[in-house]
């Protein structure tokens, strides 16, 4: 097989097996080896389209002859790296999914709408078309709201509550989608192309001639909006903590693992690329925002019984550090950056895959019901303890090494007042990870029978085995650290140095 054709393939694999999955919904054994078996080829060819993009240099893949650029996919650093973050957190959360999954939406509806959500995923990250970003948006939006509203064994969330969360989600992200179309719009009326190297090319000219006109600015603006509300910073967060408490656990490691750094991706890619003659402006905004969002996730989370919530509110406040990084802007704070990005994803879809075995053992969401879990799930004690460690920015796992970059990026860029709010409230992270921890493992065995409103389950191997691995990666991530540090250097002066992405892009050297 030839190298280039990845990028189509990791998006068109998908849709195929959506399809496939319906037509076959009748025969469950089949649909579910085809499942597994289709999420590790994929995962595997987003290693293959890494390595080759990071050894050869930039892959661009032209679909059909529409237009001036057709439709073109570019596997860069930052694309294909995302790539493969998101088909690892997909593989796990689909094994999980297997003994998780209530039988009758795993073989209706739930392999259909969970491969329409890796295609858009996938999408995302590789288009180099910004209308195309919108349609990839727009299938992450619909195949998540169906994916929202499946259940679990033993029902731990009604139906109302699930509805009312989903429908909330649906209108918050159709009100960002409208925004974007607008900023869309505005972008092309403006150059004339909606293919992301042209427009950076356009205006950079425009720019340089002098003549850059004011509403370029208020574009970018409504970018903020738009990937704001997909990553859930701060005002646009509010869709977050009632959507992942409402969704099924592997759904809920999907959005707060991969999900919301789609708004990050977002970020880096339109502003480090198109909108770099205005980052002056945004850059102090994207600081404020993230400020603001560390802050109001913590104080939120500190007070919340209910641990996915907890999880939730704890996503809130660390994507905000990831923005910190952003908006610094230097190649080691993008750098730092990336590196918080991939550690979060991992501890955080890890966490949330624990949460929803310590709910099935425990029989309730309510950390205060709980206690003593240490003796009667050691496992989960553990692999928690570890995740709570590193979102901490505890030695010696991944979170550790992340925040430590973070940090020390801010401190040599000399932004003192940011780094001290976010020192500050990463003691608060310490505290509420703790307590968490704490209510749910320590002291005495809690009467669970008092309190059990839902069916209880037993955690079978094929759902412990995706945690524990999950779990081994946070501790790898923290110990040898190396590979990724010098993968996210690369990514970071790409994005400062977006000259070879556009070369590539608008020569199309390659097929």
């Amino acid at each position: 097989m030839e190298i280039n054709h990845i990028p189509i393939l990791l998006i068109a694999l998908p849709i195929v097996l959506a399809t496939l999955t319906i037509i076959l919904r009748t025969r469950p054994s089949f649909q579910k080896n085809i499942n597994i078996v289709a999420s590790f080829v994929l995962f595997v060819l987003s290693i293959m389209l890494l390595f080759n993009v990071w050894n050869n240099g930039i892959i661009v893949y032209e679909v059909g002859e529409w237009g001036k650029y057709g439709i073109l996919l570019v596997a860069d650093l930052l694309g294909s790296g995302m790539v493969v973050l998101s088909s690892l957190v997909s593989l796990m959360a689909l094994i999980y999914s297997l003994d998780y999954m209530d039988s009758k939406a795993l073989n209706t509806t739930y392999y259909a709408l969970f491969n329409l959500l890796v295609a858009g995923l996938n999408g995302t990250f590789l288009t180099g078309d910004i209308f195309n970003m919108f349609v990839f948006f727009e299938i992450l939006l619909l195949s998540s709201c169906g994916l929202v509203v499946t259940s679990g064994k033993g029902g731990f969330t009604k139906i109302p509550d699930k509805m009312e969360a989903t429908f909330k989600y649906l209108m918050l992200n159709m009100l960002g989608s409208i925004v974007m179309l607008i900023a869309v719009a505005a972008l092309y009326a403006t150059v004339g192309t909606l293919n992301m190297a042209d427009i950076a090319v356009k205006i950079a000219a425009i720019s340089a001639a002098g003549a850059l006109p004011w509403h370029i600015y208020v574009i970018a603006l409504l970018f903020i909006i738009v990937f704001g509300s997909k990553a859930a910073i701060f005002p646009l967060h509010y869709w977050l903590p009632d959507v992942h408490p409402s969704a099924p656990s592997p759904i809920s490691a999907m959005l707060s693992g991969i999900m919301i750094k789609v708004g990050v991706y977002g970020i880096l890619r339109t502003y480090y690329l198109i909108f770099n003659e205005a980052l002056f402006i945004l850059q102090p905004i994207i600081i404020f925002l993230a400020l603001a969002t560390i802050i109001v996730g913590a104080i939120s989370a500190i007070g919340q019984n209910d641990v996915k919530r907890l999880l939730a509110y704890s996503s809130v406040s660390q994507i905000g550090y990831i923005f910190l990084g952003v908006g610094m802007g230097t190649a080691y704070a993008l750098a730092a950056a990336l590196v918080y990005l991939v550690n979060h994803a991992i501890a955080k879809s890890m966490l949330f895959l624990a949460s929803g075995g310590i709910i099935h053992h425990a029989g309730t969401r309510d950390m205060r019901k709980m206690g003593g879990m240490v003796k009667t799930a050691p496992v989960m004690s553990g692999v928690f303890l570890i995740g709570a460690m590193s979102i901490a920015g505890l030695p010696p796992m991944g979170g550790f090494i992340a925040k430590f970059f973070l940090f020390d990026a801010g401190l040599l860029g000399e932004y003192y007042v940011p780094i001290a709010i976010a020192l500050l409230f990463a003691i608060l992270t310490l505290f509420y990870m703790f307590r968490a921890w704490l209510l749910m493992f320590w002291g005495e065995k809690s009467d669970l029978a008092d309190y059990d409103t839902f069916k209880r389950h037993r955690m079978s191997n094929i759902m412990i085995y995706p945690i524990v691995l999950l779990a081994a990666l946070v501790v790898i991530l923290g110990l040898y650290p190396e590979p990724l540090i010098a993968l996210s250097t690369s990514i970071a002066n790409e994005l400062l140095n977006p000259q070879p992405y556009i070369t590539a892009v608008l020569e199309r050297s390659v097929r």
